[in-house]
């Protein structure tokens, strides 16, 4: 990795400066817009009835090849106020709108015998709750100025690193008699700490320098120096828009999960945040470098940097640069000051921490 990061901002800059050029990693973008006209799915049902723990996803993935252009469906829409508000029972039917695809929503009334108006419940989200679990409730990640100041678990009165909730456990730092949540240290970032929640802490004494508490609902083992922080999850609203990615580009520093590979609804870490223009809803694709390989002889080999020979050869040798490819598209949901959680929503190849990536245009 380390052999093409030196050229790596001046080929980010050239697929940001010509996406046309770029037919990899814009190839869907320059499809969708010719000829203005959304690229269906062939086996796209006419008709679709939304069932209970369906999400704007799922059913985005039903007509269009690329989902993240959904909006585009309920473009116009006379039959709905508020087309994102979509519910379990709604009949969608497929229309053509001034030549343009469109989906209708046939407003669902389910009448009980007195005639009385059934209510529909909550309408459906982008994603399902639970695929957005890991980021809901289990991780933060905490800038190491705001982590110095968290109150942290000492242990219990018998000294112990490890506790296991039968005893009360004691803690150092500000805190008042209410419940909090413990996290863990995960992984340590430039841009801070990578913490996952391990349980709760019901604070029952506080004499100002340590107070006592009793644990609850624990996940995982907790130790001494676990943070303390309110008990609340992060803000991601029901509805994300997608829309193209801000003019920038950075790298993948985290996952949410121990896997070395990421993929398909992964939660992943970027390195740009609200300073540099992340907002959620915006789309982003990973890069993956061409290889140098060497075109002379019967067969073509690749180059290889850490053997001397080749490393020398290249100079004279006939080598060509492969093109970079596109191996993943993520959109933002949660965006810090510094740093952006994305979700992973399409992977042709495994997602990997460390990878570059850049805006991908809608």
């Amino acid at each position: 990795m380390t052999k093409w990061q030196l050229p790596a901002i001046a080929l980010i800059g050239f697929l940001l400066g010509t996406p046309l050029h770029v037919a990899v990693a814009q190839s869907n973008t320059a499809e969708q817009t010719k000829g203005d006209v959304l690229s269906l799915r062939e086996d796209a049902p006419q008709e679709y009835v939304v069932k209970k723990g369906d999400t704007l996803w799922d059913i985005s993935e039903l007509y269009l090849n690329d989902p993240w252009y959904w909006p585009e469906l309920w473009r116009i829409n006379e039959d709905v106020a508020n087309p994102h508000l979509i519910y379990p029972g709604d009949r969608l039917l497929l229309v053509w709108v001034d030549g343009r695809p469109q989906l209708t929503r046939k407003e669902y009334r389910a009448l009980l015998p007195q005639g009385e108006v059934k209510e529909k419940g909550e309408p459906i989200p982008t994603f399902s709750r639970e695929m957005l679990a890991p980021l809901l409730t289990e991780h933060r990640l905490v800038t190491r100025a705001a982590l110095d100041a968290l109150p942290q678990v000492l242990g219990d009165n018998r000294g112990a690193p490890r506790v296991n909730g039968m005893l009360p456990v004691f803690i150092k730092g500000a805190v008042e008699k209410t419940t909090y949540s413990v996290f863990t240290p995960v992984e340590r970032i430039d841009q801070g700490e990578l913490l996952r929640y391990v349980g709760d802490v019901d604070i029952t004494y506080n004499s100002g320098e340590i107070a006592e508490g009793e644990l609850s609902r624990i996940q995982r083992e907790i130790r001494r120096g676990d943070y303390l922080l309110e008990t609340k999850p992060l803000n991601i609203p029901d509805v994300i828009t997608p829309v193209s990615g801000a003019e920038m580009d950075g790298q993948v520093i985290a996952s949410l999960n121990n896997r070395k590979e990421q993929g398909k609804y992964d939660v992943v870490v970027l390195n740009k945040g609200a300073k540099q223009g992340v907002k959620v809803g915006q789309m982003y694709q990973a890069i993956r470098p061409g290889s140098t390989v060497f075109v002379e002889g019967k067969e073509i080999s690749l180059v290889n940097f850490y053997k001397p020979s080749d490393d020398i050869s290249r100079y004279w040798r006939n080598t060509v640069q492969l093109p970079v490819s596109a191996t993943a598209e993520m959109m933002v949901l949660e965006v810090q000051e510094e740093t952006s959680f994305a979700i992973v929503l399409r992977s042709r190849e495994w997602l990997s921490v460390g990878d570059y990536y850049i805006p991908k245009q809608l």
